[in-house]
């Protein structure tokens, strides 16, 4: 359940707010819903990892794959220890790593936070 409520929550307040809002909403949902502490990380990092890479495909394809195109041509010279990879996948990898750490250790800090409480 965890899961879903972020991944709902983040997907609509990104749509209006900063990508920073996952952090207070990963925060929030493992104050109040999360029932361990390896359970309120997972969730976190797999509901915002899930929701950047499926916001990310959805913009490469509605945009002919000219994001990711863009992106490398940007990223082409600083990313020379990737270079065995394709960049679409060491993009995806990359973005949901960050996305992942960001949502997993925010719900982990509210379930810390719940058992500081009590």
């Amino acid at each position: 359940m965890p899961y879903i409520l972020i991944f709902v929550a983040s997907a609509i307040a990104q749509m209006f707010l900063p990508w920073w809002v996952i952090a207070p909403i990963a925060f929030a949902v493992g104050l109040v819903a999360s029932k361990s502490a390896s359970g309120a990380f997972f969730a976190g990092a797999g509901a915002i990892a899930t929701l950047w890479i499926a916001y990310a495909l959805y913009l490469n394809v509605s945009a002919d794959g000219l994001m990711l195109d863009r992106i490398g041509n940007l990223f082409a010279e600083n990313l020379k220890f990737l270079k065995d990879m394709p960049f679409t996948v060491s993009f995806f990898a990359i973005m949901a790593l960050i996305g992942g750490l960001v949502g997993g250790f925010s719900a982990l800090a509210g379930y810390q936070l719940k058992r500081l409480i009590k």
